[in-house]
């Protein structure tokens, strides 16, 4: 990916191969009530709750206990900068 814009000055096309699974993973999230946003980039699901959080996920993923997951662990982070 590093040599996509030579190529595209060459007149070549690259998009990502999104899998099935990844693309199923996208609709899933589109479907929760928390996330406003989902996208495929570099190889990986991201989605973006509905409170701007960006949230890298996986296929096999529970979605809502990812989501409760990635904010326990900015609470903790964020408690530890302010001690």
């Amino acid at each position: 990916m590093r040599k996509r814009t030579p190529m595209k000055n060459k007149g070549f096309k690259l998009v990502d191969d999104v899998t099935k699974r990844n693309q199923g993973l996208i609709t899933r999230l589109l479907l929760h009530p928390d996330i406003k946003s989902a996208w495929f980039f570099n190889g990986a699901v991201f989605a973006q709750t509905n409170s701007e959080e960006r949230i890298k996920f996986d296929i096999f993923d529970n979605i809502g206990n990812t989501i409760r997951e990635f904010r326990n662990r900015n609470r903790q982070s964020t408690k530890g900068a302010s001690a």
